[in-house]
Order: C-alpha cells, then sequence, then structure tokens
C-alpha cells in the first residue's frame, strides 16, 4: 500500500471499493440498456441472451442491472449523491425498489432502501438455524454416493474414477 490516506487504511479502502462496484453495476445496467435496446450486440452474437454468454454476464443479473438503471437513471432520474448512496445496496434490494418506485413514492422508497443499508446484520448465530435444516439435507443426499480414498470423512471406495465427490 502507498501512503496515500485512501489506501492505508484499509476499512476506508475496502468501503470506496464498495462504493466503486455499486457504481459500477449500475454504469454495466446503463450499458446493457443502451446495448439491448439499440441493438448493439448484434454483431457480436445471435441474441442478446448470446451476448451476455458469450461476456459471461449471469442473465439473471443483467437483467436486475437494467431494471435499476432503466428506473433511477432514465426513468426517474436520481441526483448523483442518492445514485452513490443507493448502489452500495444489494442488487436484489434495488431491483426490488425499481419495481415499486414512481413520482409519488420516490423519496420514500431511496430513504428506505438508504435505511436498509444501515440495519445491523443478524448474528451469525441466529442465521445458522436457517442454514442448518439444508446442510442436513445435502448431507443426506449424498450419504450413499461413492466416495474415494482421497475425501475426507467416511470413504466407501478407493476407486477415484466412481467418486461422486470433487476431489475425484
Amino acid at each position: 500500500m502507498t501512503s496515500n490516506p485512501a489506501t492505508s487504511d484499509p476499512v476506508h479502502a475496502l468501503r470506496a471499493a464498495r462504493q466503486k462496484y455499486g457504481l459500477a453495476r449500475l454504469h454495466m445496467g446503463v450499458l446493457l440498456e443502451h446495448i439491448r435496446n439499440s441493438k448493439g450486440w448484434e454483431g457480436h452474437a445471435e441474441s442478446f441472451t448470446g451476448f451476455l454468454e458469450e461476456l459471461r454476464i449471469n442473465q439473471s443479473a443483467a437483467y436486475q442491472y437494467m431494471r435499476v438503471a432503466r428506473r433511477f437513471f432514465f426513468e426517474m432520474p436520481l441526483p448523483d449523491a442518492a445514485l452513490t448512496e443507493m448502489c452500495m445496496a444489494n442488487i436484489s434490494t434495488l431491483d426490488l425498489a425499481s419495481r415499486v418506485a414512481n413520482q409519488e413514492n420516490l423519496a420514500e422508497v431511496v430513504s428506505i432502501v438508504t435505511a436498509l443499508m444501515s440495519v445491523t446484520p443478524r448474528p451469525p448465530w441466529r442465521r445458522c438455524s436457517t442454514q442448518k435444516p439444508r446442510l442436513k439435507r445435502a448431507r443426506g443426499a449424498s450419504r450413499g454416493l461413492p466416495r474415494c480414498s482421497g475425501c475426507t470423512g467416511s470413504f466407501q471406495t478407493t476407486n477415484a474414477s466412481t467418486c461422486a465427490m470433487p476431489c475425484g
């Protein structure tokens, strides 16, 4: 790291990187919306979906980015300060906000999204209770699968070619 005050504090640098990432998602949404509407993907792929695949952009994420950009950049442009603040929210929250926002409730939607970002996350021990059932199901589903001697846990086979685990 250099002696630049913005990068000498890793927490400050991380916050700045998150903000850049959030704004980059909005920028990607603006670009993708423009490319889709102007058929700018033609000559690069046979369809817009093919274009996304070629660029290795998740289709669902791309459409979320475009909905957010369409609403908050094209249809109801927000001031730069509000966009910068809101872009720190996760994309699912922004996508939902873009679907419900209108001229009458825009200020309220922006304040709700920014308030949601300041909510303290649940402690890890509270999150675990919702994750345990999925883990049990995954363990139960893999219980009968053969495993090679390279796997950890109970070894049921020594033949790596028949192993159902990714280590084989």
